[in-house]
């Protein structure tokens, strides 16, 4: 097939048959092929220059020293929205164990009630408590410790800790269930804290002393 400057042109913009092309290609890289019908040299030099500079631009330059393999933007989001995610992981467990602790602290209430027969029921936020005759409960501004005389019934409306004059660890005290909290100074006993659905448990004398209390 003959190579002309016109095939040139239609291999320059990619429009050549499959036997068009080879013949373009052979006659680049063989000297011994027919040259093409220009209408000058300056035009045949000008046509293989175009085309030997179109096919600089695919071939890899082999001079050039191999650069680091770059990578995408994607892999570095990727991985910056990895490390986001665990660091608000950490947060959001931290904050999880100081919230909860803070959540069983609870503010309790001073009270003072100075009847004989009559028992005080007080409703809060945290719980609901039924003050027994002659109980009154004041509270340490230091230490958060209640010092109770007397008897009282609470109900905790979530889990909430205390911690009473006379007792030695915190106590804690779960949603849902009702408990005995008695301390008589007078008597030998001390600090008493049961389950309500425990108060068989106790001696009869404190036994029947509550239930006549608190109509249980």
């Amino acid at each position: 097939m003959k190579v002309t400057a016109d095939l040139i042109e239609k291999y320059h913009h990619n429009l050549c048959t499959l036997e068009e092309r080879k013949a373009v290609e052979d006659w680049l890289m063989n000297s011994d092929v027919d040259e093409l019908e220009f209408h000058s040299e300056n035009d045949k030099q000008l046509v293989k220059d175009d085309m030997w500079k179109n096919i600089a631009t695919v071939e890899p330059d082999q001079s050039a020293p191999k650069q680091q393999l770059l990578r995408p933007a994607s892999y570095y989001m990727w991985k910056g929205a990895v490390a986001a995610t665990l660091l608000i992981a950490l947060l959001g467990v931290a904050f999880y164990y100081v919230n909860r602790n803070s959540e069983k602290t609870v503010e309790f209430v001073a009270f003072h009630n100075k009847s004989a027969l009559k028992v005080n029921h007080i409703s809060a936020r945290e719980y609901s408590l039924a003050i027994g005759p002659e109980t009154s409960a004041e509270i340490n501004a230091q230490n958060g410790v209640i010092d109770l005389t007397g008897s009282i019934l609470i109900s905790p409306k979530r889990d909430i800790e205390l911690k009473f004059d006379g007792a030695v660890n915190t106590l804690s005290l779960k949603k849902g269930q009702t408990y005995i909290i008695l301390n008589s100074k007078s008597g030998n006993h001390g600090l008493i804290v049961v389950n309500e659905k425990n108060l068989i448990n106790l001696p009869p004398l404190i036994q029947k002393k509550l239930i006549q209390e608190f109509d249980i």
